[in-house]
């Protein structure tokens, strides 16, 4: 199987790319990551590119590394905003609307903050509509409060019952 890099245009075999190390462990930190994060992982790192240079495999997996951390919290913050939730489908839609807007963005970017802008954005959307949603259900005499998991102590000091 040939692979060709789509930001260099490099021909090799995906052998050749798994026979480093680097970028076999980036590899595998990228399959690793809750979908749809895997697809949309490749054309953001591209963004940390500098011009008329290759993203080193050492880069990319330390970029990769931190994305784990962001994107597995479940949640976004930014500095004076409240967190938010945020599942990996936000956060895949946040790096499309990066790549998207790459003309417009300075290059190589230095961190995540962007992203982490962008998905705060995005989740606080999201956060809005839901709790529209549930105002709605509540005023319709439709709404259920969900079942609260009997191991959670909070709940059980709480008087949750499931």
């Amino acid at each position: 199987m040939r692979l060709i890099c789509p930001g260099c245009g490099l021909t090799a075999s995906a052998e050749a790319w798994l026979n480093d190390a680097e970028a076999r462990e980036l590899l595998l930190a990228v399959a690793k990551l809750a979908a749809p994060l895997p697809e949309a992982v490749l054309p953001y790192l591209g963004l940390f590119r500098p011009e008329q240079k290759a993203l080193t495999w050492k880069k990319a997996k330390r970029l990769v590394a931190e994305l784990v951390q962001l994107t597995g919290a479940g949640h976004v913050q930014v500095q004076g905003k409240p967190a938010r939730p945020c599942p990996p489908k936000l956060w895949a839609e946040a790096m499309g609307q990066m790549v998207e807007r790459r003309d417009k963005i300075t290059r190589p970017m230095p961190n995540h903050n962007y992203l982490r802008q962008i998905a705060w954005q995005l989740a606080d959307q999201a956060d809005s509509q839901a709790e529209r949603t549930r105002t709605e259900q509540i005023m319709a005499g439709n709404y259920q409060r969900p079942s609260v998991a009997s191991s959670n102590p909070l709940a059980e000091l709480m008087g949750y019952d499931e």
